[in-house]
């Protein structure tokens, strides 16, 4: 092959491993941007906050749009799985991680869960 033709094929080669990554990531993205004005309510309502690991849970048993929280803690699990595979990491490490990032910037009055269980309001 000419050069022409290899810059071709590796151009083709790129794209084909980099488009199935930016369809993935788009279509979390808008599920998560969706899914928000649910879980901004949740949350504002005390019905659901942040655990230790990431992810979204109940806080107590008035248990609402169950499927809104499954949707989005799959989400997050791939994002986390993605993440994970990229930096060496385990998907609960990077979920731990971002706990942390969430706790910082969640609103006053939003619970979040504390790494034995326990519920507090910040």
């Amino acid at each position: 092959m000419n050069h022409k033709n290899n810059v071709t094929m590796s151009v083709i080669l790129i794209i084909c491993f980099l488009f199935p990554a930016v369809v993935f990531a788009q279509g979390i993205k808008e599920r998560m941007k969706e899914r928000l004005p649910v879980i901004i309510d949740l949350k504002t309502q005390g019905i659901i906050g942040e655990n230790f690991q990431g992810y979204l849970a109940f806080i107590s048993d008035n248990i609402q749009n169950q499927d809104v929280l499954d949707g989005e803690n799959m989400d997050r699990e791939k994002i986390y799985s993605y993440i994970a595979q990229k930096e060496g990491a385990t998907i609960e490490f990077v979920g731990q991680r971002r706990a942390k990032q969430i706790a910082e910037n969640a609103n006053p009055g939003e619970f979040l869960q504390n790494e034995d269980d326990s519920w507090y309001q910040k």
